[in-house]
């Protein structure tokens, strides 16, 4: 059985520096918070909780269920500056892990984001998930690029789907990649 609870490991991205993936931790409330703190208003609409509220980070803190979500944090000369979460699914889709990810504005572009998905990808295999899916707002070209650079096939769009902080309704991209090839049998 994989223990996600000891993970670690470490990436070079594009800059040349070093970061340390590994999961997030109590000792990371303070981080973490400084991390969404950085999003701008462009990017806050767009997250699925309100990240700019300490509680939700304490929230999220206090109730760490690594049977439930395993939330992976990238760390860089001390500062927390990516977050990558492999959301479980139960019952009849337990099969399925769904990913979100947010980075600090200036880990972007530098592959860390691509390192983080493919180490959550790894993950879902280590756990036995045949699939992994990620819904993205149609209107981010580029992000929805780099899903499929990383092997994602685009299934769907669904229009209205997501509502955003601002309380407008936007299209989502959803995107699935298989990681457990199909078991074929021999007759």
């Amino acid at each position: 059985m994989f223990n996600f609870a000891v993970y670690r490991k470490f990436v070079n991205i594009n800059t040349g520096k070093r970061v340390l993936l590994r999961p997030l931790l109590e000792e990371d409330q303070k981080r973490l918070y400084e991390l969404f703190q950085s999003a701008e208003e462009e990017d806050y609409k767009f997250l699925k909780d309100n990240v700019k509220d300490p509680l939700t980070i304490e929230r999220w803190i206090s109730n760490l269920n690594y049977s439930k979500v395993l939330p992976l944090v990238a760390y860089c000369e001390e500062r927390v500056v990516g977050d990558c979460s492999l959301h479980l699914r139960r019952s009849s889709q337990r099969h399925i892990g769904e990913i979100r990810i947010y980075l600090a504005p200036d880990y972007r572009s530098v592959g860390l984001g691509s390192k983080m998905i493919t180490e959550a990808e790894e993950v879902a295999r280590k756990l036995g998930l045949q699939f992994v899916v990620a819904q993205i707002i149609l209107d981010h070209v580029g992000l929805i690029k780099a899903f499929r650079r990383l092997g994602f096939d685009l299934r769907c769009t669904l229009d209205d789907y997501f509502m955003g902080a601002d309380g407008k309704t936007y299209d989502v991209a959803y995107l699935i990649k298989r990681i457990k090839p199909i078991q074929e049998f021999t007759f």
